[in-house]
């Protein structure tokens, strides 16, 4: 159904409503007569069912069993086996004229405004979640009937149905309730039109039912027999238990009943005649059987036909539309919309007249509106209760806007419910127990709602669940053994009651009761009273003027005439005493309102009877004044008290009583002011006491200032009485005071900063009078403190000076800030600079001005030195700026010679170390070549000691180029976060079979520690330090391990070796210094791997230390940064495993070395592998020799350095450009620098570095052979 359409019904519905209410107010007799009135009265407490009961009972039904029964079994144990609570809330209503569920409670315990404030926020908070839940099930009904969607997604501000509904709510709730300022008047419109909505709720309801039962299904025995046939939705149709859940939904139900705003209104403000509450005590509970009774087939159906995917809370309409009746789906929507608007309607003009009477006209009354008279607050009254409709309705909206639709529509109202119930501790026990105390229906009302709020409003709003860590009702189990499983909501239900009641007892015990909290206790609690009776109409009429004189003396003489003309004047007797007696009870209630008019229209009976009415007549009035005086009075905030002429207290106030601190028992009418100025009397009353026992003084009116010990400042204030008597005013003063002290001190500051600086500081009004000058002013002008104050600045300078300023004062006045140098001969000074500042008001006009006077002769003859100094200075920098210059070019020649040095260096070690062993990676492979020639003739041992030399002199080599490029400072580290155990792995894993063969123990601690260091040279540290360890323990255990200190770490190497002699331990980081020897199958070291660990830390600005027991052991510590956070570990290299089948023979090789005595050598190693070898030393050498063998080489060995710039990548590059394919290769040179690293990784070539060892160079050619193989099957 199209958007627009939907909203034309709907709008016309309410439009029907509209009229019916205005059928009710316009013939309100012929509806309050017979039978009609106790209908009307029942089914308008039928609001209780909203569209919770319509749409979110289907929905609770559906998910949780028969237990959607239980929010009804509350209000019919109320109304029938509570009638008589119900009946004497009603009694007590009426007589004491109330308004509200607020006013209610207020009046039950001493008027108080703060319990009348708290019920009204409590109530508002509370029920906001409840119009919420009509706003969503209006939102989500229109989704689904205008597009088939569920409405719970959540549409922009302008298009979302939930606020166009609040809005036109709004509207209607403003003109069926708020129309007159009487909140207690009998609305019969409204009421009629919420009747007539329960009806069309019930029809719709109904109608939907029969045709799901009997036209959808053959009847209940149908849907029972699908039911029965799937287990599934059986077991969850029949969950339904006498739990804690039962009783604490009851409870709340029932107290919700009684405490609902709008159940309230209706049921209590709204009723009429006893009859009509019994009339209510049947009709109403078969009013909730009636449209409940198909709620069981909705869900079943719903369940059956739409599944347990579609929303449960939607069953009433979508089943309807699924069976394609739309005028039967527009009726079921009207039904919704019935349930929905009643309660909207009811509920925010029963909250706006709350929020008006208890939370706003207070507040206006305290700031004087009072004095304003009747004729002026109405119209206000009016519009704050409209304007608090709006607001709640769009609150409502902010909720439902928030929760988004997340919870189901049964749980909305429960949490309602809940905040709503903890008004009915206090209101229940006012009812039955005098003791009740305001104190006590405060903390307790308060107690329950924070549990309410921090449980169910704070959860629902932020999405966290803030009470799920406290026992009592965060966590679901057995409470106190009830039950095997209970909810939070029961949880939060039960614990927020018990502490309302319990605090509402404990405190009500402990509280004292005064006179007035007596008095209505016994009006609430005490016996049912006669029913007052009204005028018989067998007395004789009074006159019309009479009656409108009476009614003009209370709302006026403009509202009397209005109330009074037009078909008022046509009025029977009877009649006419009605309509005047509603006229006044408004303003003085519906007793008074009666005794008033009973009195007027008995004022021609005989002289004794006449004046018996008047006097009761004037005692009535001199009580109602009585009662406004002393409520205007106990609505301001200073203290009053009345003394008649001996002395004695004749009245007060509340403020009185706690402005002087006095205890409320001892305070009482005709106590003597002596009592109230002895110990624990008021603060400062003994001063009044000598004062009214002198005649002449106490005549006279008189004001004191008197300190507590508290700090407190009171203020007392004693007016003459014509009689004799006074009345003290008392005004606590302190913030006043405190406000004076705070000026005056800040006065004093103020003038002692200024009276101490060396500036000429004045104020100078409009009128050219000082107002302000300190000391060095005064002293200027040859004047005394306090001279200035008011002297005319022409006075005080003369006309000589005057006249040099006049200029600069008028631009000041006309509001142009003025700076100008001036001689000024006084105090010493011969030059000043004198400064004008407007001063402006609010308004920007300029209302005098500020002048400053500050002696810069000092300052120009500085300046004068300054310029000759700044001459001189520029002719020295620019001397010295030129010397600079040249020094700066000398340095920067020396720079420049010192950097070339260094990269010669660092070029000449390269070089060296590349020439350097070159001749040794030949004669290793020409060793390995014989050695393998050899076998085991007996010439192989020899060859075996030739290889080892050639390796320690190799390995001497490398550490003296290595010892040469860090005291050269060839090598630049590579700070970064590493991981310590990937280091320590790396350096140990080479001595692992080291350690086996000798029998030790090597063992690396585990460490999760990231170290800022170059974890390489790091390395190369630690297996320098691990092979020491290794070569010099004969047996035991080496231990390596990490430590943390602080920011720092510390990586130990431990060994079980013979120790180091102290004398010795400075000793051994020295070049080719050695203490032993190792092992007997091991070669002794050469002296230099600890010189290399000590240049290598000291380049990382790592501190090395060792401590060494002989006999015992030592331990090596590496101290090193370490990295916040946790390093990743970069992946190693899985193991490369030899393939056991792969083999050499006939595999092609090509050589490229400018080196002839390498390529002979590797030729011969490579052809003793049975490989055959190409040889060249250069690429026009390498490109003849791969023609000659006319196929691709399986591997091509590079040396990197060539001759000239050639290198092994060029050549490389020239081979496969020839043969138009990647070719395997691998390069070998002795160049260690990073740059031959970093241009191998760039073309992903194996790098191996001479001298090389054959095992190496072997294990290279069968792994990438045995990869190129493999390539083409991957």
């Amino acid at each position: 159904m199209a958007d627009w359409l939907l909203w034309l019904i709907a709008l016309g519905y309410l439009g029907l409503l509209f009229a019916v209410a205005f059928l009710g107010d316009r013939s309100p007799a012929y509806w309050r007569s017979g039978l009609r009135e106790p209908a009307v009265y029942a089914l308008s407490l039928a609001v209780y069912c909203t569209s919770w009961t319509f749409y979110g009972g289907v929905g609770r039904a559906a998910s949780h069993g028969l237990d959607f029964t239980l929010i009804y079994v509350g209000p019919i144990l109320v109304i029938t086996v509570g009638f008589p609570m119900m009946r004497k809330i009603t009694r007590v209503a009426r007589e004491q004229n109330i308004t509200s569920v607020a006013d209610f409670i207020a009046a039950r315990y001493g008027k108080s405004r703060v319990i009348a404030a708290a019920a009204t926020l409590i109530a508002l908070v509370g029920v906001l979640p409840y119009i919420a839940l009509q706003l969503q099930a209006v939102s989500l009904s229109f989704g689904a009937l205008a597009t088939g969607l569920d409405g719970r997604g959540r549409a922009p501000v302008w298009t979302d149905t939930a606020l166009h509904v609040a809005l036109t709510m709004a509207v209607f709730a403003i003109l069926f309730g708020v129309r007159h300022v009487q909140a207690n008047e009998r609305h019969q419109g409204m009421i009629l039109a919420i009747a007539f909505e329960s009806l069309v709720k019930l029809g719709a309801i109904l109608a939907a039912g029969a045709f799901v039962t009997f036209g959808i299904f053959d009847g209940p025995g149908d849907l029972t027999a699908r039911l029965l046939s799937v287990p599934a939705l059986q077991a969850r149709l029949e969950g339904f238990s006498v739990g804690p859940e039962w009783v604490s939904i009851t409870v709340m139900s029932a107290l919700a009943f009684l405490c609902l705003p709008r159940q309230f209104h209706v049921g209590v403000v709204e009723s009429g005649r006893p009859a009509d509450l019994r009339t209510a005590r049947w009709l109403f509970p078969a009013y909730l059987g009636a449209i409940n009774v198909f709620v069981p087939a909705f869900a079943v159906a719903g369940l059956l036909l739409l599944g347990t995917a579609a929303d449960p809370d939607l069953f009433v309409l979508s089943l309807p539309m699924a069976a394609g009746d739309p005028l039967l789906s527009l009726a079921v929507f009207l039904g919704g919309l019935s349930a929905a608007t009643g309660m909207v309607i009811v509920e925010t003009v029963a909250l706006s007249t709350m929020i008006s009477n208890e939370l706003v006209l207070p507040l206006l009354l305290r700031g004087g509106m009072a004095a304003r008279g009747d004729g002026a607050l109405g119209p206000t009254v009016l519009r704050i209760r409209r304007i608090a409709i709006f607001g709640i309705l769009l609150l409502a909206y902010a909720y439902h806007a928030v929760i988004g639709g997340s919870l189901p529509l049964a749980s909305i109202g429960l949490i309602a419910f809940c905040a709503v119930a903890q008004l009915g501790p206090a209101l229940i026990a006012g009812l039955y127990w005098r003791r009740a105390h305001r104190h006590g229906a405060f903390a307790g009302m308060a107690g329950g709602f924070l549990v309410w709020v921090v449980v169910f409003l704070a959860p629902t709003l932020t999405g966290v669940n803030w009470a799920s860590s406290v026992p009592l009702f965060g966590v679901e189990g057995a409470l106190w053994g009830i039950g095997d499983d209970v909810d939070t909501l029961t949880r939060g239900a039960f614990w927020s009651l018990v502490l309302n009641t319990a605090l509402l007892v404990v405190v009500s015990r402990l509280a004292w009761a005064g006179e007035r909290d007596r008095e209505q206790a016994e009006a609430f609690v005490g016996p049912v009273a006669e029913a007052r009776q009204k005028p018989q109409a067998t007395h004789r009429a009074a006159a019309f003027d009479d009656l409108k004189t009476l009614v003009a003396r209370f709302i006026g003489p403009d509202r009397a005439e209005l109330a009074f003309g037009g078909a008022a004047a046509a009025l029977r007797d009877r009649d006419l005493a009605d309509h005047t007696e509603k006229l006044l009870s408004g303003a003085i209630g519906t007793a008074s309102a009666r005794i008033m008019v009973a009195a007027t229209m008995r004022r021609h009976r005989t002289a004794i009877g006449r004046s018996q009415t008047l006097l009761r007549q004037a005692s009535e009035a001199i009580l109602f004044n009585r009662d406004l005086l002393s409520a205007t009075l106990d609505n301001i905030g200073q203290g009053i008290g009345v003394f008649d002429r001996d002395l004695r207290l004749a009245g007060w106030n509340r403020r009185f009583v706690e402005i002087l601190g006095l205890a409320e028992p001892q305070v009482g009418i005709g106590m003597p002011l002596q009592a109230l100025t002895g110990p624990g009397g008021g603060l400062g009353l003994s001063v009044l006491l000598e004062e009214q026992r002198d005649p002449d003084r106490r005549r006279r009116p008189h004001s004191h200032e008197r300190r507590g010990a508290d700090g407190r400042v009171l203020e007392l204030q004693t007016n003459p009485m014509p009689d004799g008597g006074f009345v003290l005013v008392c005004t606590d003063v302190t913030e006043r005071v405190k406000t004076l002290d705070a000026l005056r001190e800040s006065e004093r500051r103020i003038r002692i900063y200024t009276d101490n600086v060396p500036v000429l500081i004045a104020y100078v009004d409009r009128e050219q009078r000082y107002r302000f000058t300190n000391r060095p002013y005064e002293q200027a002008l040859g004047l005394e403190r306090g001279e200035t104050d008011g002297l005319s600045i022409r006075t005080a300078l003369g006309e000589q000076r005057y006249g040099r300023l006049r200029p600069y004062i008028d631009a000041v006045l006309a509001g142009r800030h003025q700076v100008f140098e001036i001689e000024f001969a006084a105090a010493g000074a011969e030059l000043a600079r004198g400064t004008y500042i407007p001063h402006r008001d609010e308004q920007g006009r300029v209302v005098g001005f500020f002048t400053l006077y500050q002696d810069i002769t000092e300052q120009r003859r500085a300046e004068a030195v300054l310029r000759e100094t700044a001459e001189t200075l520029e002719r020295r920098v620019a001397e010295r700026t030129s010397e600079l210059t040249a020094l700066n070019e000398a340095l920067a020649a020396a720079k420049a010679a010192a950097e070339a040095a260094n990269l010669g260096k660092t070029r000449f070690l390269a070089a060296a170390s590349h020439d350097l062993l070159q001749p040794f990676h030949a004669a290793r492979l020409l060793t390995a070549t014989l050695a393998e020639r050899l076998g085991r003739k007996a010439e192989a041992p020899l060859v075996g000691h030739i290889d080892s030399s050639l390796a320690t002199v190799e390995e001497l080599l490398q550490a003296l180029l290595e010892i040469s490029k860090l005291d050269a400072g060839a090598i630049e580290p590579q700070i970064r976060a590493a991981p310590v155990a990937e280091i320590l792995r790396l350096a140990v894993l080479p001595f692992e079979p080291i350690a086996r063969r000798r029998g030790l123990r090597l063992k690396v601690v585990p460490s999760s520690a990231a170290a800022l260091t170059d974890p390489a040279l790091v390395r190369r540290i630690v297996q320098n330090l691990v092979s020491n360890a290794v070569r010099y323990t004969r047996e035991g255990t080496v231990l390596v391990g990490c430590r943390r200190r602080g920011d720092a770490l510390a990586i130990q190497v431990w060994d079980t070796g013979p120790g180091i002699p102290p004398e010795q331990i400075s000793a051994i980081f020295e070049e080719f210094r050695r203490l032993g020897s190792g092992g007997e199958d091991e070669p002794a070291g050469l002296g230099l791997g600890l010189a290399i660990v000590e240049r290598i830390a000291a380049r990382l600005g790592h501190r090395v230390s060792v401590r060494s027991r002989l006999g015992r052991g030592s331990v090596f510590e590496l101290v090193l940064p370490r990295a916040r956070g946790q390093a990743a570990a970069r992946p190693s290299e899985a193991p490369r495993r030899r393939s056991p089948g792969t083999d050499l023979a006939g595999r092609l090789v090509l050589c490229v070395d400018n080196d002839r005595a390498i390529l002979t050598a590797t030729r011969l190693l490579l052809e003793g592998w049975g490989c055959t070898v190409l040889t060249a030393a250069e690429a026009g050498a390498a490109r003849e020799a791969l023609s000659v063998a006319g196929r691709v080489p399986d591997m091509v060995l590079l040396d990197y350095h060539l001759t000239g710039a050639e290198t092994g990548l060029d050549v490389l590059d020239a081979l496969e450009a020839g043969i138009g394919q990647r070719l395997p290769a691998a390069l070998v040179t002795a160049d260690r620098t990073d740059s031959v690293k970093a241009a191998a990784r760039a073309r992903g070539l194996p790098l191996l570095h001479k001298p090389l060892r054959p095992a190496a160079l072997r294990a290279l050619l069968v792994q990438r052979l045995a990869a190129a193989r493999q390539a083409p099957a991957a």
